[in-house]
């Protein structure tokens, strides 16, 4: 087998995971379940002499598979897979990655009802976040404060907006 059908396998099983996370966030469940069988079968085909290696693989698929729940399944389900997700994802060069998918799992806390346990992640993610200086990690971090408006006032939200505000502020 070449090594460019390898990395078609690569991209192709990328750019379905993008394409199940757009249709979950649109709340097509179908359409996204769908979409993650087609990167799984790419994932699943894969080469053991890979021409990019970490590139795009199972662990960051669960991360995909995650989101999906997040939006158009259980969250529960979500952390778990999340968790699952951040537990695959050791190498350095996963960092970001796993600042993404842990900052997910703190949105599957909220919505399980647990924003306590969502911000003591969140703090986590602030930073690792912080050391990587991506703008995903960021975008993500926003967006799971901005699920923490109902407890805004509390002290463990002022906490985290006190930390986002330092590192922001360097």
């Amino acid at each position: 087998m070449d090594s460019e059908t390898v990395a078609g396998r690569l991209v192709r099983a990328r750019a379905h995971a993008l394409q199940a996370e757009v249709a979950a966030r649109s709340g097509q469940g179908r359409q996204s379940g769908a979409a993650l069988g087609l990167a799984w079968y790419d994932i699943e085909r894969q080469s053991p002499d890979d021409p990019l290696p970490g590139a795009f693989s199972a662990e960051y698929l669960r991360g995909f598979e995650g989101v999906c729940q997040l939006y158009v399944g259980d969250p529960a389900v979500a952390h778990d897979q999340f968790a699952a997700s951040v537990g695959s994802l050791g190498s350095p060069r996963q960092k970001v990655q796993r600042v993404i998918v842990t900052t997910d799992q703190a949105l599957a806390r909220i919505r399980l009802g647990g924003p306590h346990a969502a911000a003591d992640l969140l703090h986590e993610c602030i930073t690792a976040a912080a050391s990587t200086g991506g703008r995903v990690p960021m975008i993500r971090l926003w967006r799971a404060r901005q699920e923490l408006r109902p407890w805004r006032h509390e002290g463990f939200v002022s906490d985290l907006d006190d930390q986002l505000l330092d590192v922001l502020g360097r």
